[in-house]
């Protein structure tokens, strides 16, 4: 049992030092993005139990995670960053586990598994509610390969994981139920044939009925119409089927919501309400809306190959003949380490099929396959499908045969070299200081002393790192002011107390006389100017709302 128990807990035990290694010091390298993980950390810090039941479509889950962390991180900025690193470490962990349990080899899941660990994909992954629902498909296939389980049960624990993923991204519910429907079909089947039931057998697909049902009643349900929830999968339609329009027709792709909506509602007209709607309309846009992602999609994933296996391994690697270096290498291993005639009798010996629990992460994968045609092939899309690419690969990189054997001390030099390499870059990462500017602008405005409630003006996510004082900021979406009129007055009707003029505020005021006569009049002087740490960029706030003044040498301007 020892050394069965060995090699899988080197490999976890180095997949978390390399992870550890990897996200040190990551504030200082990565800087704060703003977009939907906005969303799901503001959830996140409102979590109570039970939550509410729009949650059940905007990661109800994730949001309860976050709020776990919160216990061990107060500080909202700490905390975004502790989910970052988490998040990675487990995601490599768990992938490593997985492909060993696929008895893929050690040497051959470690590769595979750092290499998924350092890459781009993984580690710059946004929003990072894609790496929560990782976790959450591993853990379950690592349940699933663990043991030879019956095909009822594979089928039971597939239903089960995507159960969970489904409060977390609610598309995995189509996952459950086509899972949870073979469950039932191979309880049914044969008893139809011998005229036997066994109802302990069906204790399994009772329980599961009975969790999906507490579920719903605690959580709310992942595929609520709009009135209970919201139209997620029109949105995405509608965000995405615009980015492929104007691509078609030459046009900028990247505009405002409210302008999408307006393309599709000029395009389709203003009753069509879903993907299904748009088709019976103009079955001609939307065909060739899938097509496109089609071939998008086939692009996209060779490039996730490279970047997983190119680009990772030889990053850092400036030398302009680095591909030439790879060619050899690779001349030297297929040709000198490898015996291609064991390799091909034993690849023909095992063929690649689908057994149950291949069908068990084809049903788990499903939702991402599907969202690349029918939305597009984003990047937290392509994520999931990453794993489906490294389990293949490390299905034939396992089947490889080579001229030496294959003995603990030749797995041990391997684990060696790899860990080489990650100290060779963990070293190189950590020496690359990158700006960060938005969390510098964070941390500057968290260690301002407030009183009362925040009223923010502002198009980005700043108000998200001031909960957790005593009141739930506000805030004043920049589309609701009319431009070139009073904007004095605007904020006096909107009782605005806070606007962090960042380049992206002050490009979008650049050209507006409203804003310009507020800055040169009087009604400025209400609002305390402090220089912000992001080059060029200030805060306006209302002296009531500090807590104790600033040092003068803070001031600048009014």
């Amino acid at each position: 049992m020892k050394n069965r128990l060995a090699w899988p807990l080197t490999g976890i035990l180095l997949m978390i030092g390399s992870g550890l290694a990897l996200t040190h010091n990551l504030p200082l390298r990565y800087d704060v993005a703003f977009g939907d993980e906005m969303t799901y950390l503001a959830s996140g810090l409102t979590y109570t139990f039970p939550p509410d039941p729009y949650l059940a479509q905007w990661g109800s889950l994730y949001a309860a995670w976050l709020r776990f962390l919160q216990v061990f991180t107060p500080d909202t900025l700490d905390l975004f960053y502790l989910n970052w690193r988490l998040l990675i470490i487990l995601t490599g962990t768990l992938l490593f586990l997985y492909l060993y349990l696929r008895k893929s080899g050690f040497a051959v899941s470690l590769f595979c598994a750092l290499c998924f660990q350092f890459s781009t994909l993984n580690v710059q992954l946004d929003p990072r509610i894609s790496a929560f629902t990782l976790c959450l498909i591993l853990t379950g296939l690592c349940v699933i390969q663990a043991r030879d389980w019956s095909a009822r049960s594979v089928m039971l624990l597939t239903a089960l994981t995507a159960l969970v993923c489904a409060y977390v991204r609610p598309e995995f519910y189509v996952s459950m139920l086509i899972a949870f429907g073979l469950a039932v079909g191979t309880f049914l089947m044969p008893r139809f044939q011998t005229g036997q039931r066994s109802f302990r057998a069906f204790s399994g697909v009772l329980g599961l009925v009975a969790l999906a049902v507490l579920m719903r009643l605690l959580l709310g349900n992942p595929l609520a119409p709009g009135e209970q929830g919201s139209n997620r999968s029109f949105d995405a339609f509608v965000q995405h089927f615009s980015i492929n329009y104007n691509t078609w027709r030459n046009q900028p792709t990247d505009i405002p919501i409210v302008d999408q909506f307006k393309l599709i509602t000029s395009i389709f007209g203003k009753d069509v309400k879903s993907m299904s709607d748009a088709f019976r309309v103009h079955p001609d846009l939307v065909i060739r809306h899938f097509w496109t992602n089609i071939s998008n999609t086939t692009k996209a994933e060779f490039r996730v190959l490279g970047g997983l296996f190119f680009e990772t391994p030889l990053n850092h690697l400036t030398s302009p003949y680095r591909k030439w270096i790879l060619a050899v290498l690779f001349v030297v291993i297929v040709f000198g380490l490898i015996d291609l005639r064991e390799t091909f009798r034993q690849l023909r010996k095992k063929p690649l099929k689908l057994t149950r629990k291949e069908l068990a992460l084809f049903i788990l994968l499903l939702p991402s396959l599907a969202s690349v045609v029918l939305v597009f092939p984003r990047t937290h899309y392509l994520y999931f499908h990453a794993v489906g690419l490294i389990t293949m690969l490390a299905f034939l990189l396992g089947n490889i045969k080579l001229r030496v054997a294959q003995s603990p001390v030749w797995l041990a030099g391997m684990a060696s070299l790899m860990m080489v390499w990650v100290v060779y870059q963990t070293t190189q990462q950590q020496a690359e200081k990158r700006p960060t500017p938005v969390a510098d602008n964070i941390r500057f405005i968290r260690s301002l002393s407030l009183k009362g409630t925040v009223s923010s003006l502002e198009r980005e996510w700043y108000r998200i790192f001031l909960y957790g004082r005593q009141q739930t900021p506000r805030w004043i979406r920049v589309d609701i002011y009319q431009p070139n009129t009073d904007f004095g007055r605007f904020l006096e009707q909107q009782n605005v107390n806070f606007i962090l003029m960042t380049k992206d505020m002050q490009n979008y005021f650049a050209r507006d006389s409203g804003f310009a006569s507020f800055l040169s009049g009087a009604e400025s002087g209400r609002f305390v100017r402090l220089k912000a740490p992001e080059p060029g960029s200030y805060l306006l706030i209302r002296p009531e709302l500090l807590l104790k003044q600033p040092a003068v040498s803070s001031l600048t301007g009014n």
